[in-house]
């Protein structure tokens, strides 16, 4: 679960920054299926986030795919999508996007070697000028250090590219020819980010975290390369390993640099590679692809979201697209909102801000840029009147007791919650398959945290656009995963000034109001600038203490501010059949004035040796 922490004054706050290239992701998952890999792709995709206000703009694209490699020792790690993805992103740039054919330079296989990829990176400076939209996208595999450890140069934080002519002999030859992104890929994207072009990077899976998140659907191949277990410390694992806290990246190093992340920091990405994975989950031309880019070229041929939409909106329609999937991994958009001055997340995708041109970063302007206009909204989504439950192996007494719920609609897949037994035990899971509650088919706790969602999904208002809410977890990165005793705050962005309300729905189906819980919080938050919920103090930050498993936060701006903001004193716990559920729900049905509405899943995991997290 998360509470309010109540650090001693002085202790150190835990802030995750984006890194440079942030290699999002983990460990390597549980083999569920014969013949299941322990691989990953780090697939970069720099795609134009931004189209230049200047009349003589242009988008360029470099298309890097890396499915075969020289060493015959790696030909047992072949990928099968990587040539698709490449097509696909390919052809909906150039069909879709606008970018002229002639701009986009693609690299396959043999001609993909370390070399040849830095070189035609640090070429796109000379192929583009100040202002033009620069996109690079690598699909092939990637691997990563999870701590500093390593004998490779993967610091943490950072992770790397394999390229064709990937030296495997030994460790020494390994690091040399990977293409690492803080040694390697840092200096030539800061030439290109201080020279004043829009860069966006859309990476599949990355990796530098230390926590596994393994519960989702498992296909034949996730894009990990198994390079050397000793040296990386997370490929030889088989189940997810406890951690302590993890420490926070270095800062994000960019000004004009955006990256859409398939996958968090504690993640694997996943292949659609498979007769069976096609059958359980068709990618969208019916070719394999990796999950997250069947999911983003959906979303850019116009299935994920209609008209125009904010590369927030984006990112929101793949990760739900993707969790009901029962993907365990979840898009994330960098820079985080307190690191996104000019709000690049709130632009409309592909198109450029209204007062943004990309003008040359020096040293005293590196925080002068032009602020970025609001971008399009799209209609928000229909309130879900139901919570949908898949039955996994459920006996017929406990079955029985979940279909007489109110609200509870059993369906055979992609649903809200899966629950899943096995003998005695029972585990409710979320839509991307984390885990909720681990417990007994006799525990009360199950079925009150079943009916807790079906009382949020009726007591929480749909919501609107009109106030501009953006919320998410900060660390950004850590994909709203956090183990035990680290602390984190939710940063929200505002376009328009609101009264901001956090309701939490912890893993045994209790509630708690994160924030206001003092009258100092009550107060009117302003637009346009990021603000730490419940506050930057130390010792206002949400700690992650017993019992684990995943909270579902709901965040609320309200335009006008709600008469039961009063009643909230104090942070406490309450259930849905308490007096203050029942005035919760009365005041948020006759709230007045528009009302913004985010859900975060917020997943939590013991930590190694922890016992306390201190006073």
């Amino acid at each position: 679960m998360i509470r309010r922490a109540s650090w001693p004054t002085g202790r150190a706050g835990e802030r995750c920054v984006a890194a440079e290239m942030h290699n999002l992701g983990g460990a390597a998952k549980t083999a569920r299926r014969a013949g299941s890999r322990g691989r990953a792709l780090c697939l970069l995709a720099m795609l134009g986030l931004f189209a230049c206000a200047g009349a003589n703009a242009k988008n360029l694209a470099l298309l890097i795919g890396v499915g075969k490699f020289q060493d015959p020792g790696l030909a047992s790690e072949q990928l099968l999508g990587t040539a698709a993805d490449i097509d696909g992103v390919q052809k909906t740039l150039t069909e879709r996007w606008g970018f002229a054919p002639a701009d986009v330079k693609v690299l396959r296989d043999q001609d993909a070697t370390r070399a040849a990829i830095l070189g035609e990176i640090a070429a796109l400076n000379g192929r583009s000028s100040a202002g033009d939209t620069v996109v690079i996208y690598f699909s092939g595999h990637g691997t990563s250090a999870n701590d500093n450890n390593n004998a490779f140069d993967l610091p943490y934080a950072t992770g790397a590219w394999v390229p064709y002519d990937l030296d495997y002999a030994s460790n020494a030859t390994i690091s040399k020819s990977l293409v690492v992104g803080r040694r390697d890929l840092l200096p030539l994207l800061k030439q290109l980010d201080t020279g004043g072009r829009w860069v966006v990077v859309v990476s599949d899976s990355c990796y530098s975290g230390q926590v596994v998140r393994s519960f989702g659907k498992t296909h034949s191949q996730t894009r990990y390369l198994r390079v050397r277990a000793r040296d990386l410390g997370v490929s030889s694992a088989v189940t997810p390993p406890s951690t302590g806290p993890r420490p926070p990246p270095p800062p994000y190093p960019y000004q004009h640099v955006v990256l859409l992340s398939g996958a968090s920091d504690s993640e694997t990405g996943m292949d659609i590679s498979s007769a069976e994975d096609m059958q359980a989950t068709p990618t969208l031309d019916h070719r394999f692809h990796g999950a997250f880019t069947d999911a983003f070229l959906r979303l850019l041929n116009g299935q994920l979201l209609p008209g125009t939409y904010s590369y927030a909106q984006a990112r929101d329609a793949m990760l739900a697209f993707m969790e009901h999937r029962n993907f365990a991994q979840h898009p994330q958009l960098l820079p985080g909102i307190a690191e996104d001055p000019q709000n690049v997340g709130s632009n409309t995708m592909f198109k450029p801000p209204a007062t943004a041109v990309a003008t040359p970063v020096t040293a005293a302007a590196a925080t002068s840029a032009a602020p970025a206009t609001a971008g399009a909204t799209a209609a928000p989504s229909a309130k879900p009147s139901t919570v949908s439950v898949v039955l996994d192996k459920v006996a017929a007494p406990l079955k029985a007791s979940i279909a007489a719920l109110p609200g509870v609609a059993i369906v055979a897949n992609e649903g809200d919650l899966t629950v899943r037994q096995n003998g005695s035990q029972v585990q409710l899971l979320g839509p991307a398959g984390d885990p909720i509650l681990s417990t007994t088919a006799g525990d009360a706790n199950l079925l009150k945290r079943i009916a807790a969602q079906t009382w949020l999904n009726r007591v929480l208002p749909a919501g609107t656009n009109a106030l501009g809410l953006r919320a998410e977890t900060d660390p950004a990165s850590r994909g709203n995963t956090f183990v035990q005793c680290e602390s984190f705050v939710f940063e929200v962005r505002l376009q328009k000034p609101a009264y901001v309300m956090l309701l939490d729905l912890d893993s045994q189906g209790g509630l708690t109001v994160l924030y206001p819980s003092r009258p100092s919080e009550r107060a009117l938050v302003p637009g346009g600038a990021p603000r730490a919920i419940p506050g930057n103090d130390p010792r206002d930050k949400i700690l992650v203490t017993p019992p684990f498993g995943s909270d579902a936060v709901a965040v609320l701006a309200f335009e006008q501010a709600p008469a039961f903001f009063s009643d909230l004193e104090g942070a406490q716990r309450f259930t849905t059949d308490s007096k203050l559920a029942q005035e919760l729900a009365t005041g948020l049905g006759t709230a007045r004035g528009n009302i913004g509405v985010q859900r975060i899943a917020v997943n939590t995991y013991a930590a190694q040796g922890k016992t306390s997290c201190g006073t």
